[in-house]
């Protein structure tokens, strides 16, 4: 515990989430991915900027990715300010060395497709780090509380081969653009089903992004959201960016006879 509270981090709200969600899903064999305080988990390797440490800048930067069976995080994409490049840098170095305790379903360790946001903060004069994984409600996100928002269980492969072959159902019509995107919010029950979707962003506007995201979540199953260490309702929300869903089985980015996947890991 003694890491945990040094001033380069203190990552509180996740720990709580994870020695609680252990013991409410251990019945169902059912468990998100959660963060963890080992040597080689993501918080051990997250560090406060320290030119933003000396200024006592604060940023919440907000992040997706697949986290494997076997804990590794992969398909990062981190938002937030443009100008706090320095908090983004700080926690793609930790996502890339750390690892989470990988999700659980039907007893067995499964890749799930999830969101997160982490804090960087000052309490006085001493820095926070707090990961939550929440993205969707902003509310329950700010509170720092014992929550985990929904997680799907899927790859990014196989979603990624969803939408590809998506985009050739004739429901779907596609407008070029220079950089297609969609953002969808997802409502998801106690028991892990997909209750509704909803396209929050699209562009351009109108385009055919939103409804081939809507395609990808359809039939999708979840790992549902945990409060205080027991299964409730809860939203999952997904940005994509469409330049990064290549196909997982071709097309090397240089070229090889390398899958794209295994190029990236």
């Amino acid at each position: 515990m003694k890491t945990l509270l040094t001033n380069a981090a203190v990552l509180l709200s996740l720990l709580f989430v994870a020695s609680n969600g252990v013991h409410a899903q251990a019945g169902t064999g059912s468990r998100p991915a959660m963060m963890t305080n080992g040597g080689d988990s993501v918080a051990a390797y997250l560090r406060y900027p320290p030119k933003a440490k000396a200024a006592k800048a604060e940023a919440a930067i907000p992040f997706y990715c697949e986290v494997g069976a076997d804990g590794k995080a992969a398909h990062l994409q981190l938002y937030g300010p443009t100008d706090k490049v320095e908090f983004r840098r700080a926690l793609l170095a930790a996502l890339r060395h750390g690892r989470f305790q990988p999700a659980m379903s039907g007893g067995k360790t499964v890749p799930v497709i999830l969101g997160g946001t982490a804090i960087f903060m000052f309490r006085g004069n001493e820095s926070i780090i707090v990961i939550s994984l929440s993205t969707a409600e902003k509310e329950k996100t700010a509170a720092l509380g014992n929550y985990i928002q929904p997680q799907m269980l899927a790859s990014s492969a196989d979603f990624r081969r969803k939408l590809i072959k998506a985009r050739f159902d004739p429901d779907i019509h596609l407008h070029s653009s220079a950089h297609p995107g969609a953002v969808i919010l997802a409502q998801i029950d106690a028991q892990g089903n997909l209750l509704s979707t909803k396209i929050t962003a699209e562009s351009p506007r109108d385009g055919g992004w939103g409804p081939l995201l809507v395609k990808g979540f359809q039939g999708a199953k979840f790992i549902p959201a945990l409060s205080n260490g027991k299964p409730v309702a809860g939203q999952f929300d997904l940005i994509v960016n469409y330049e990064d869903v290549y196909n997982p089985d071709y097309g090397p980015p240089v070229g090889s006879l390398i899958k794209r996947d295994d190029y990236d890991r």
